[in-house]
Order: structure tokens, then sequence, then C-alpha cells
């Protein structure tokens, strides 16, 4: 009984020194985190990104200069294949793209052309900035998702990310990913930005 006693602490004092590795790692400046799934003829990418990385701040915007800061990082990312570049041989094309953030509201995040037409005012508008205040914690990220669709997603072996280029003060990205026949796992950085499976 002694002995079984002994094993169980000895157990659960390893699984509690070892519980830091497997948990989600805080949120650092110039570090992003992706999930990639590729099955079938659905490339999907999911990410979360520090505001602060493709904005320069990490609150809720007020001025007119932070409004279209956001409105700028946006545009960007919503141009999913400059972003992400497949083979050609591949025919992958981007059939969506959605981006949330607890600090900007969807009228910032929205595809250029589908923007509504006046900003909000009165006391909505002031409402709403509040509320933007209240959700936001201390460090605030954008997340983004991406699918793409492949004609031929045998030839699909490969994707260059291009975020570095466009978002400078992001320095790493750590990547999971699933694709057919393989899990794994890569960091991408400025100087090694493709993924290779």
């Amino acid at each position: 009984m002694k002995h079984r006693k002994a094993c169980v602490k000895v157990f659960v004092c390893a699984v509690l020194l070892a519980a830091p590795a497997y948990a989600h790692k805080a949120h650092e400046h110039g570090a992003a985190h992706m999930n990639l799934s590729v099955e079938g003829e659905k490339a999907e990418i999911e990410m979360e990104i520090p505001f602060a990385d493709l904005t320069a701040f990490e609150h809720a915007p007020e001025t007119e200069a932070e409004k279209k800061a956001v409105l700028n990082a946006a545009a960007i990312l919503h141009d999913a294949a400059k972003l992400f570049v497949f083979p050609a041989e591949a025919g992958c094309r981007p059939t969506k793209v959605s981006l949330e953030s607890d600090i900007a509201g969807e009228e910032l995040l929205a595809a250029p052309g589908t923007r509504g037409g006046a900003a909000k005012h009165g006391e909505e508008g002031k409402k709403e900035r509040h509320d933007d205040h209240e959700k936001a914690e201390k460090h605030a990220d954008l997340d983004a998702e991406w699918t793409f669709v492949c004609r031929n997603p045998e030839k699909l072996r490969r994707i260059e990310v291009a975020l570095f280029k466009h978002f400078p003060s992001l320095q790493e990205i750590d990547v999971q990913m699933t694709t057919p026949g393989r899990q794994g796992a890569a960091e991408l950085t400025p100087q090694s930005a493709v993924l290779q499976w």
C-alpha cells in the first residue's frame, strides 16, 4: 500500500512539472501562432497574431490614424493569395477570409469594398468604443482564418508564408500542421518562410 501511494505521488508530481510544457504559449510580441490543415481539396489556415505586430498598437483604435492602420492591415490580410503562395500546379485559390479581434470591430476588419459607408456616431458609437475598451485584455490578438480550395491537391507540398514581408515586426510563426499522412510542427522566420511536407 505504501509503495502504491509513493507511485501515485511521483506520478502526480511528474504531471504537474510537465504541465507547463503543454500549456498554450503566452502572448509575445513578434510571435504568431498558426494551424495549417490540408484535407482533400481544402487547405485551411488559422492564425493568432499580436495586434501590435499588425498596427504598432494594441488597444481599441481611437484616432483616425489608428483606424487607418487597422484598415490597412485588414486589407493586406484579406489579400490571401499574396500572403500564402502555393505552387502554381496545385491550382489553389482563396474562398474565404475571416478576421476577428476584441479591440477592432467588424467595420474596420471587413474586406475592402464591403465596409459600410459611415462610421458610427453619437451615443451608439461611444458605447461600442467603451465596450471595445472593456473587452480588450492587456495583450490583444487578431484571429484570422483563410480557406483555399485546390484543383490538384496532390501537387500541394509547400506554402510560402509572406506575412513577414508585410508586417516587419513579426519575427516568428509557430506552426502546427496536419497534412495528408503527416502531422508536425515548424517554426517560420523572415529568413525561412516556407512550409514543406
